[in-house]
């Protein structure tokens, strides 16, 4: 069995899992709860098993080009939201963690999957912890996003009867921004992102991926949400009291989520980066156009942990602060690749 065969029936599973989470929310039964969560369970494991094998085959960790970057970092999005959930259940975040989990493994085809020898500035031991670190990292700040996300969409739709309770006109047009603008601006941002491969030789037969795969159902996520926030909030708002739990939790959820990857990701994206780079080019820092959004990155988080912590912020405008770090992260990631020369475009 390929690797290639494996992942396909890693994202059956996460597609299974999400079907049974919405289940779950519709029935309240749960045992589709549990099978939701042992399906999740199912696929991380035939991922790390795909990966592994990947790793054996090519005697490095798959690590080194943007096919191996985002099916690892979708393995990692997974567990991260299995794990987050053992003390504190939470479907919409475990459901939402397989969605993202199957985009990104639909994505990786976009970009060959063929394995080749590192190049020499890739040989590095460095490599392993600097990218794995990272990534960890960066599964939190998703595990924070789709929290704050959340969040967000529980405060717009309030009690069972559909009242909200805003100190004022501003938060208001925050969480709207958040719930209903953010999926339209990555709508656009996707179909920039599209434009610009269909004018690469590399994906001129590819770029159709992102259509299908991000856009198309991005579209459709974001037309439903927005008619059945509007005519049935108060439904909705009902479900939502059993579905999620109190503000206040949610925003502690996203402060822990966002507390474990600043760590992983200070030291393993900034600190150990910093390090290979040195080996590599002879020089800690080059204001490469990786390194200046890593940075950019890891100055929002520190804002999100500076006004919570010292100025004693929380809810909505640190829920939306989150959301801007993980913006940024996926920025960071993938469009510098595409959008800007790089010392890091190994594709």
């Amino acid at each position: 069995m390929t690797q290639a065969t494996i992942f396909s029936i890693s994202m059956a599973f996460y597609l299974l899992a999400f079907a049974l989470y919405c289940i779950f929310l519709s029935s309240s039964k749960e045992k589709f709860y549990k099978l939701a969560r042992l399906s999740n369970w199912i696929g991380a494991i035939a991922a790390l098993i795909a990966l592994g094998l990947r790793w054996q085959e090519a005697g490095h960790p798959p690590l080194s080009n943007m096919y191996e970057s985002m099916v690892t970092l979708s393995t990692f999005m997974v567990l991260s939201g299995v794990l987050f959930t053992i003390k504190h259940p939470l479907a919409l975040l475990e459901a939402g963690s397989s969605v993202f989990a199957v985009m990104m493994i639909g994505i990786s085809s976009l970009f060959p999957d063929e394995i080749h020898p590192l190049i020499p500035a890739l040989q590095s031991k460095w490599l392993y912890v600097h990218v794995s670190l990272a990534f960890l990292g960066e599964a939190c700040f998703a595990v924070a996003f789709i929290l704050s996300y959340l969040y967000c969409l529980r405060r717009i739709l309030g009690n069972a009867a559909g009242k909200t309770n805003f100190n004022n006109k501003a938060e208001k047009i925050a969480c709207y921004v958040v719930t209903v603008g953010l999926p339209f601006i990555f709508i656009a941002g996707m179909i920039l992102l599209a434009l610009t491969l269909k004018e690469k030789p590399n994906y001129a037969d590819k770029w159709q991926i992102i259509v299908y795969w991000l856009i198309c159902p991005a579209i459709v996520f974001s037309v439903l949400l927005s008619i059945l926030t509007y005519f049935f909030r108060g439904a909705i708002g009902k479900g939502a009291e059993k579905w999620l739990p109190e503000d206040s939790v949610l925003d502690n959820l996203t402060y822990r989520a966002i507390a474990l990857g600043y760590p992983l990701y200070t030291i393993g994206g900034l600190v150990f980066g910093m390090i290979w780079a040195n080996k590599a080019w002879g020089s800690y820092w080059n204001w490469d156009p990786k390194e200046t959004w890593a940075l950019v990155t890891f100055l929002v988080y520190s804002i999100y942990l500076h006004v919570r912590l010292a100025r004693g912020w929380s809810g909505i405008w640190t829920a939306c602060l989150a959301v801007a770090g993980f913006a940024v992260t996926l920025f960071t990631l993938f469009a510098v690749n595409f959008l800007i020369s790089s010392l890091h475009s190994y594709v």
